[in-house]
């Protein structure tokens, strides 16, 4: 008989993968308010502009920046061969949600959607068949 629940593994790691998303869209959503705020009289252009500007001020955030630039590239990668593998719908929109808000918030809801994906099939799953003997198993000799 299936398991009927979730695994509690299923349930920590949708627990993590949903705090990470909420967090991470509090956090980033909170500074990127504050970015747009404090460079709003230079209009939606502007603002875009100075924030590219500043991401490539210094050797840092050009360090920073490119490597997040790269690692949303490797996750956007991943994210849509989980998402044909598992049938995830909408991957493009974990992709835009990268660099449209931060890769914490996109790629944290990604996870979640994809572990209850897994939750949902192990449920769905039937047990193993029972082992039984073939016509090539040995027998014992007779006493």
């Amino acid at each position: 008989m299936p398991p009927t629940e979730p695994w509690p593994d299923d349930r920590f790691l949708c627990r993590m993968y949903a705090l990470f998303a909420a967090v991470g869209t509090l956090v980033m959503g909170t500074l990127a308010v504050a970015f747009v705020v404090r460079d709003a009289a230079a209009g939606p252009i502007g603002v875009v502009t100075d924030f590219l500007h500043d991401a490539t001020r210094n050797l840092a955030s050009c360090f920073v920046y490119t490597d997040l630039a790269l690692t949303w590239a490797a996750l956007g990668a991943y994210m849509v061969i989980e998402a044909r593998r598992r049938r995830i719908r909408h991957v493009w929109a974990y992709l835009v949600g990268g660099p449209a808000l931060a890769l914490i918030a996109s790629f944290s809801l990604f996870m979640y959607v994809r572990q209850r994906r897994i939750a949902a099939s192990r449920t769905a799953a039937t047990p193993p068949p029972v082992a039984t003997p073939t016509a090539h198993a040995r027998k014992e000799p007779q006493r």
